[in-house]
């Protein structure tokens, strides 16, 4: 690091490069997504999250949380192009693993953006009538190179719920770099027989890191 806080850039936030035709062209340095990333977390709610929920904090006393534990360090080394899926009771530690998988995808310069479903989704449903302001509002979760959408179908779930979830994961979906993070309280087997086109996209994308806990302690409680 140098005394300026970057190594790459000094500070400034991009770096610029000549091509073969002498043209200069700039491009974002890791440093800059990092620290938007940051923003973005903090904007979330999710930056006091990011602090406590490591991977060295993981409490592993049981089998399930140990595999659970071990799935998602080894989605750190084969994320590319691959979505990751956890669905368990509450206090399994879901948004835990999840937290800690992004703040290593965030370190490694990979810009990432939290949803929360329960708390942020209603805002967007509220602009389905006025295409838009939708269209920016989603805009930013579809092209995301890594979404975290967390407590996916958490509450009631309306037809809007359904038609903003196919909006949003068919878009991540046909986009082959897209990294999706989805922790529910939902086993896929059920957000399957709730609407076979999402459950398919999520199974088949994530099919390689499919977590399904089932009703484990929660360990909040102890």
């Amino acid at each position: 690091m140098s005394e300026h806080g970057c190594d790459i850039c000094g500070g400034l936030g991009y770096t610029v490069r000549r091509t073969e035709s002498g043209e200069l062209v700039s491009s974002t340095c890791k440093c800059e997504i990092i620290r938007q990333n940051r923003i973005r977390m903090e904007r979330s709610g999710l930056a006091g999250l990011l602090d406590n929920c490591t991977f060295e904090a993981f409490q592993t006393r049981e089998y399930w949380q140990q595999a659970a534990k071990q799935a998602a360090e080894k989605y750190l080394t084969d994320w590319k192009g691959k979505w990751f899926f956890i669905g368990g009771s509450p206090g399994t530690g879901k948004t835990h693993l999840c937290t800690a998988i992004c703040a290593k995808l965030m370190d490694g310069g990979i810009p990432v953006r939290y949803v929360q479903w329960r708390g942020d989704i209603p805002a967007i449903k509220a602009k389905v009538n006025d295409a838009e302001a939708y269209t920016e509002a989603m805009h930013p979760l579809k092209t995301v190179r890594a979404l975290y959408i967390d407590d996916f179908l958490k509450g009631s779930v309306t037809d809007a719920d359904k038609n903003i979830a196919f909006d949003l994961l068919n878009a991540r979906y046909i986009d082959p770099d897209a990294i999706t993070i989805i922790s529910t309280e939902l086993t896929i087997d059920r957000i399957l027989s709730w609407d076979e086109a999402i459950g398919s996209r999520i199974n088949q994308r994530a099919r390689d890191y499919m977590l399904n806990i089932g009703k484990k302690q929660n360990w909040r409680l102890k």
